[in-house]
């Protein structure tokens, strides 16, 4: 694991060789484990460990970008210098913004030695209760399970240096029938790998996969659904990464853009249950303490770079809690560094970041006893954006659709391919389960109504 002094000394040793009016380094360096089966057999198994530099040199708002894995004195020199050759190259970006100076970062406990220390055999141990469960009951198992331990550092000439440690795991799992009608689905994330309860992981696949056999035709239609917290994550989530951009909602480009001009701050948007807040220091889903460089999921150092740099972006601001949606009403939006300079504001982290969806205190079971007539979601597959003005999407259900009859799953049905917008979802909510973690956030069941199956889905 890189330290932190080793992170500062090659941040330093990149900044020497800078000739460029800004120079800023990104690092991820990570030690990966993962384990995948299939048909009830283990077949792949690997560790990996892998470091990642990302440099980039600016000249008068012309900046250019060079990334590599390789830490010699001779690879870094010629990077900057790369670096320093496309900045001179590039046209100049009219909406460049300096580099932070030092910055004072949080610290946010979000790595588990335990997590970094576990390699094949942890893992192999840790999906044995799906592969075994599903055999014992003649049903096919697949599956993949993964875990990262990774530090990220950034620095640049303007004297900013942040260093962080994280751990992570991912493990998702699809059972289904001999007979191709069944498909079950389970996903477990978080940052202690100790803490997965893999029998409930398996439980939940296998158990879905029996009940979803043999499924029923049902037409489109709208409907009353309960999304379970896979499904909210998958389709809900999207609202809260470009839909809360201040800047798309001030040129008119977003849900969030009011009639006439101007956003729709301090509207009542929602139903009263939705209250929608991010918190980085939350120990259930811990990030990086600055905003941009990874997501706050199994980060990996392949997604390392994604968040933008220092330019227009709000990347390396201190991370902070903030309340996007309160019992209903818009609270605020999403600046960039460049937008809030435009608008005489405070930049913000983004609204997906570490995003945490308010519950209430009931039960999944509770949910379901509720519904007279309505439909449990598995979650969701191949979602893709049709409307930006009404956060329109569409998408496929998968791995388990079951009608719900008077308070009981009565039997599965067909899937469907929807045409929904998350802010009907969240205007219509009835009812909300308590919230779990899921791969990117922590979200409860939503029952909501209304809910459009536009076709039926030949998939299973």
């Amino acid at each position: 694991m890189l330290s932190n002094d080793q992170a500062r000394k090659l941040v330093d040793q990149v900044l020497s060789y800078s000739k460029a009016d800004n120079c800023e380094v990104r690092i991820g360096a990570g030690d990966a484990a993962n384990i995948r089966f299939a048909n009830n057999s283990v077949t792949t198994s690997g560790r990996q460990q892998r470091i990642a530099l990302r440099i980039s040199s600016t000249f008068d708002a012309r900046t250019g970008s060079v990334a590599t894995n390789e830490t010699s004195a001779e690879a870094l020199k010629g990077a900057v210098a790369r670096s320093e050759e496309l900045a001179k190259l590039a046209p100049p970006d009219p909406e460049y913004v300096e580099p932070l100076g030092a910055q004072k970062y949080p610290q946010i406990e979000g790595f588990d030695q335990r997590t970094a220390d576990s390699g094949a055999k942890e893992l192999a141990e840790a999906v044995r209760a799906t592969i075994e469960g599903a055999a014992a009951k003649k049903l096919e198992s697949s599956g993949f399970l993964e875990r990262e331990a990774s530090a990220y550092a950034l620095g640049n000439k303007k004297g900013n240096f942040g260093y962080t440690t994280l751990t992570d795991y991912n493990y998702t799992t699809t059972v289904r029938t001999p007979d191709g009608t069944g498909s079950g689905w389970a996903l477990s994330a978080g940052h202690e790998l100790g803490a997965m309860d893999s029998r409930a992981v398996a439980r939940v696949a296998i158990d879905k996969a029996i009940l979803s056999q043999k499924p029923r035709k049902l037409d489109p239609g709208r409907y009353t659904v309960i999304l379970e917290p896979a499904a909210v994550e998958d389709l809900v989530l999207l609202l809260f990464g470009g839909g809360f951009d201040a800047r798309a909602a001030d040129e008119g480009r977003s849900v969030m853009s009011k009639k006439g001009g101007g956003t729709r701050v301090g509207e009542k948007m929602f139903s009263d249950r939705i209250t929608v807040r991010s918190d980085p220091f939350d120990i259930r889903i811990p990030t990086v303490p600055w905003y941009g460089g990874i997501s706050t999921q199994l980060a990996g150092v392949g997604q390392f770079f994604f968040g933008g740099g220092g330019g227009g972006g709000a990347s390396f601001l201190p991370v902070e809690r903030r309340t996007w949606v309160e019992k209903g009403v818009v609270k605020g939006l999403s600046y960039s560094r460049y937008w809030a300079k435009q608008k005489n504001t405070a930049p913000t982290g983004p609204a997906s970041w570490a995003t945490i969806i308010h519950g209430e205190d009931h039960s999944l079971d509770d949910l379901i006893k509720s519904t007279e007539r309505g439909l449990l979601i598995t979650h969701f597959f191949y979602i893709r954006f049709v409307q930006p003005q009404t956060q329109q999407y569409t998408g496929l259900t998968r791995d388990g659709v079951f009608m719900i009859e008077n308070g009981q799953i009565a039997y599965p049905v067909n899937n469907f391919r929807w045409n929904e917008s998350p802010v009907n979802v969240l205007a219509n909510a009835e009812m909300l389960s308590r919230p779990v973690r899921t791969e990117r956030a922590i979200v409860p069941a939503i029952k909501t109504h209304d809910f459009n199956m536009a076709s039926v889905s030949d998939a299973i």
